[in-house]
């Protein structure tokens, strides 16, 4: 059996994107899963797309004109995987500003899923972000995208990366990644302000309590104790998020095509 050189063209095109989402997305990119694992699993849902989406009847003549195209197709991929991951970012970046009121930003251990140092309660934020992911099959949204996005833009064909309104929404994605952190972490943070509030109190009027010391110790159970009053508001609101994502992911395709 002889395979047309257009089909082996097409399936590394596939591949490259793939791969790209593979590097960025959500649960899909985390190395506490085997390389081998993820590898496999990247090739099959390759041969999977390579019978089900449209392919592009302009492919690459030239090998340098193939290596762009495939530079190309997992820079998509590599977009759809980061914004995929802002929700995650977001609950993370929250996490780390609840650290730094209660004083736990010291207590980091390495994340596998990251590689990198993190905080106590930014992990447990990014670990329950990951579970609402889940249970709304937000994996799925990301495979959907994947679908969708050969069908809105065929392997081969060269992406519209200077679009303005793809600009927009990546400088929009910015800002409210911050704005979303800011506003998961507020009710912390305003509970250890009015914390502090209180001590400033008791040092006037009770000079000798060693309100210092004492801050240490009270304001991580009363971080805690606000972690459990608004963690329901908390997952109603990361629901709300995956929402928004699909959105994106929606608007991304069509700024591309």
């Amino acid at each position: 059996m002889i395979i047309p050189l257009d089909v082996i063209m097409v399936f590394f095109l596939i591949l490259a994107r793939i791969t790209g989402i593979f590097i960025q997305a959500p649960v899909l990119s985390a190395r506490s899963l085997p390389a081998f694992g993820k590898t496999a699993l990247v090739i099959w849902i390759s041969f999977i797309l390579l019978y089900v989406v449209p392919l592009n009847q302009s492919l690459p003549t030239t090998m340098i004109g193939f290596v762009l195209a495939l530079v190309l197709e997992a820079a998509v991929g590599y977009a759809i995987g980061f914004i995929s991951n802002v929700l995650f970012l977001a609950v993370q970046s929250a996490g780390e500003l609840m650290d730094t009121q209660m004083g736990l930003s010291v207590a980091s251990a390495l994340d596998p899923v990251f590689g990198a140092q993190i905080s106590v309660i930014g992990r447990t934020t990014f670990m329950l972000a990951l579970t609402v992911f889940l249970i709304f099959d937000g994996h799925h949204m990301i495979l959907a995208a994947l679908n969708q996005s050969f069908t809105v833009l065929p392997a081969g064909r060269v992406p519209n990366f200077a679009s303005p309104d793809l600009m927009l929404q990546f400088i929009s994605l910015g800002s409210s990644l911050w704005l979303t952190a800011v506003k998961l972490a507020a009710p912390i943070i305003l509970l250890i302000f009015l914390t502090d509030f209180a001590f400033g109190i008791v040092s006037r009027v009770a000079p000798q309590v060693n309100v210092f010391q004492l801050g240490f110790q009270l304001k991580p159970v009363v971080g805690l104790f606000g972690i459990s009053l608004i963690a329901p508001f908390l997952i109603r609101y990361i629901a709300k998020l995956i929402e928004v994502i699909g959105e994106e992911l929606i608007k991304f395709l069509q700024f591309i095509k």
